[in-house]
Order: structure tokens, then C-alpha cells, then sequence
């Protein structure tokens, strides 16, 4: 039985369980987008998910981009093991990345600005200097605009976990959070 079809056939407990790692640590949010079911592909759950992210309110998408990890934490274990896979890929959970340091003040000044961490789509960063340069033209956004890259990067990062793990050949770009 492919995965696609567990999570279907899935009492609402495990498909709650089934969808929870798409979401960083969002449990209502896995089991709002498992009420969702059935999925007739793994595009119909992406979609699902999006639809819940934007029915968050302002309070609870901050909520949300707390329960988030910052880059490069410095400790990595605190993190879900999703997240450890997707930092581990840019080598962001080393603690001799030579870019610690610098990666340690920016995520301070964006908390600081906008009161939750930054959060970007690993996926689409082949490098740190990428992930690096991203974070610092985000510093300059408003708070609306800030709330808003976070709120697409989320969806962009569930679609991904996803599809890895539900499969698709469809490509991430291109399909933000209206």
C-alpha cells in the first residue's frame, strides 16, 4: 500500500500522526489538514495544507513561526528531526560552520525586528551564502510583508516534506501562499 493510501485509509489518529512531521511542530494545524481526507494525490494535501495555513489568524501564524528553529541553533537536537535533515544538508547544524557567527547576529536582529525566527525553504538554497543573502534582504521587509514570506515559506517547506514523503514530480516554485 503506497503512503498516500495509508494516510486515507488511516483512523484520525495516525493520519493526524501520518501528517504532523509536514508541519513543524503545528499538531492542530496535522489534524485539521487530516479531518481533509481523502487526497487524490499528493498535490490535494499540499493543497489542504495550504488552505489551513491561510485560514491562521495574525496571532496564531506567529504562534506558528515560533514553534519554528531558528538556523544554525546551537542545539541542533532540539530541533525536529526534519529540520535536522534540511539544516544538516547546508551543514547549518556544525558548530564549526564558519558562518556562526554571522548567522547568530542576523537571526538575533530579525527576532528582534519581527518577534519569531527566520524561516526560509531550505529546499530551494543550494548553499549557505544563498540562505545568507535571503535573510538579510528579508531584514529590510515590513512586518505585513515579513508575516507574509514566512507564512508561503511554511507552506513551501510542508510541500516539500510531502512530497518527499507522499511523492510528486511537481515542482516547488511557483506555487506561494495568496
Amino acid at each position: 500500500m503506497d503512503r498516500l493510501t495509508e494516510l486515507n485509509r488511516a483512523d484520525e489518529d495516525q493520519a493526524t500522526a501520518l501528517v504532523a512531521p509536514l508541519i513543524e511542530r503545528a499538531p492542530e494545524i496535522a489534524a485539521n489538514v487530516a479531518r481533509r481526507r481523502p487526497f487524490d494525490g499528493t498535490d490535494d494535501l499540499v493543497d489542504a495544507i495550504r488552505a489551513e495555513l491561510l485560514e491562521l489568524g495574525e496571532p496564531a501564524r506567529i504562534d506558528l513561526f515560533r514553534a519554528h528553529p531558528e538556523l544554525a541553533p546551537d542545539n541542533p537536537m532540539t530541533m525536529t528531526l526534519e529540520s535536522q535533515s534540511e539544516q544538516g544538508r547546508l551543514n547549518l547544524t556544525a558548530h564549526d560552520n564558519a558562518y556562526r557567527a554571522r548567522l547568530s547576529d542576523l537571526n538575533a536582529r530579525y527576532r528582534e525586528k519581527f518577534g519569531f525566527p527566520f524561516i526560509t525553504a531550505l529546499v530551494r538554497h543550494a548553499d549557505t551564502d544563498s540562505v545568507l543573502t535571503e535573510l538579510e534582504a528579508r531584514l529590510a521587509n515590513d512586518r505585513h510583508a515579513e508575516i507574509q514570506a514566512a507564512l508561503d515559506q511554511v507552506a513551501t517547506v510542508s510541500a516539500a516534506r510531502a512530497r518527499a514523503s507522499f511523492g510528486s514530480s511537481e515542482p516547488l516554485e511557483g506555487r506561494s501562499v495568496p
